[in-house]
């Protein structure tokens, strides 16, 4: 593979060297390749020396004054680390838009030149030419609801990622929008894949998704998801075997009403609600007056809402580091210290293809800080984890109620 898109004596190259060399600090960061593709690309455009491939003109007439100041203006999403941010504002205004709330901490961070967005549909750009850069999520629908966003008011959609990881869904998806896609050389190990010539009538899907779960405990509920939101319109088989659990633990006797049975909680928190479905089924099966979730990501809680919405149910969403007691509990935040009966964890427990339990840990203090006297967390884990001594330990007195060769689930109690 290439180490550049651009020829050794290359001006545009110098001219992406020299901007580089201003930031030796983010060489070693994770990260930095794909920033420094993306640099390259857009001054080996604007200088004519690059077509909209990423492949050398090789003398073609471009005409100067057409590229000379693409793009106007750059939208970047889902920049984890903030480098490309950093980077590209250094040669066109930026603006960022993360669907995690850590990220979009970090990006303020590292590139405070840039124009942080809210809310992706609501972006309405005031120039023309505008370039988003897309990083390649893991899932299809989350490019799809990107793409949908801003395909109205975007010439061009870069979707950059490792090359192992662009899949042939990331040209359909384009393809619904542009009427060109491209594919780029690879360099290193990653590559992008552009698309451009907006469609006057695309083929865009609309969002949230629409699904139903089923349950015995709860029959079906209606499931609403965005495109980035964890597990979509599906239910994982962790919040499935939880919601098993809880059911049999509050199962009232014959005689008795759900709200009647003795220590019923009357508040629920889901701590990483993803798409709002286990909250909802929880409240339904505790009859449980109050529910909160809490996701890092702005998609999974505006899912959740839209979810326990569509099943008549209204509960509090908060975007927030769920392991991050005091963004929790401060300002005007509807989480307050010991204020849940009940609150559920099922952690994640892989960064890519690596497992990390730290998020993990954060959630179970967190929840022990969180949960009012007598109530309980109720966590779901996979078997081989073993969180058991870990949730004596941080939360108290905990049993196994439920376990199988894949999930295990654990009541902890103050």
């Amino acid at each position: 593979m290439p180490s550049s898109l651009l020829s050794p004596d290359s001006p545009a190259r110098q001219r992406s060297q020299d901007l580089l060399e201003q930031f030796p600090e983010l060489a070693e960061v994770p990260g930095f390749p794909q920033a420094r593709i993306l640099t390259e690309y857009v001054l080996g455009r604007r200088s004519g020396e690059l077509d909209v491939s990423g492949r050398a003109t090789d003398g073609t007439f471009v005409a100067a004054e057409v590229v000379a100041g693409l793009p106007h203006e750059i939208l970047i999403v889902d920049d984890g680390q903030g480098l490309q941010s950093r980077l590209l504002s250094e040669i066109a205004p930026v603006g960022t838009y993360n669907d995690r709330v850590d990220e979009a901490h970090t990006v303020a961070e590292v590139a405070d030149r840039t124009s942080p967005i809210d809310d992706l549909p609501a972006f309405t750009p005031e120039r023309d030419q505008v370039w988003a850069v897309v990083n390649a999520p893991k899932a299809t629908h989350a490019l799809a609801e990107t793409i949908a966003a801003v395909q109205a008011h975007v010439s061009t959609v870069i979707v950059i990622g490792r090359s192992d990881s662009m899949s042939r869904a990331v040209n359909k998806e384009l393809a619904r929008g542009y009427a060109r896609v491209d594919v780029s050389p690879g360099v290193g190990k990653h590559r992008m894949i552009i698309g451009s010539r907006p469609l006057s009538s695309p083929s865009l899907p609309s969002f949230p998704r629409r699904g139903t779960i089923d349950h015995p405990a709860t029959g079906v509920l209606q499931v609403r998801a965005h495109g980035a939101c964890f597990s979509g319109i599906k239910s994982d088989e962790g919040s499935t075997a939880l919601l098993t659990a809880l059911a049999a633990a509050t199962q009232p006797a014959q005689s008795q009403t759900v709200e009647a049975v003795p220590g019923s909680p009357k508040s629920v928190l889901d701590l990483g609600c993803g798409n709002g479905w286990l909250l909802t089924a929880a409240m339904r099966v505790t009859a449980a007056k109050k529910g909160t979730g809490v996701d890092v990501s702005k998609a999974a809680v505006t899912s959740a809402r839209e979810t326990a919405e569509a099943n008549g149910l209204e509960v509090e969403t908060i975007l927030a580091d769920a392991t991050d007691v005091q963004a929790l509990t401060g300002g005007d935040s509807a989480v307050s210290a010991g204020g849940y009966d009940l609150i559920l964890l099922n952690p994640p427990f892989h960064q890519g293809t690596t497992i990390e339990t730290d998020t993990a840990a954060g959630l179970m203090a967190a929840a022990a800080q969180l949960l009012a006297p007598g109530g309980q967390v109720l966590t779901v884990y996979n078997s081989h984890l073993d969180y058991r001594e870990t949730l004596e330990r941080v939360i108290g007195a905990s049993e196994q109620v439920a376990r199988t060769s894949k999930f295990t689930v654990i009541r902890s109690r103050r």
